[in-house]
């Protein structure tokens, strides 16, 4: 098992898959970062999107970015 950033994206209150895993909580807090200023798409309602980074543990083999 290793210890890694989750970054979880939430829009409006469901969770958006996948959640993408870093080692670097700095770089895990610059997409989520990122991902909450992104405009809503063309012609779709405006929705509540928030994104965080939890400590998580994942299992070997699971793709880690750095």
């Amino acid at each position: 098992m290793e210890l890694v950033f989750a970054l979880t994206v939430y829009v409006g209150t469901a969770v958006k898959p996948p959640t993408i895993h870093f080692y670097d909580i700095n770089r895990c807090r610059y997409f989520a970062s990122r991902i909450m200023r992104q405009p809503p798409e063309p012609g779709e309602e405006r929705k509540k999107i928030t994104a965080i980074c939890k400590m998580q543990k994942v299992k070997k083999g699971t793709q880690i970015y750095n």
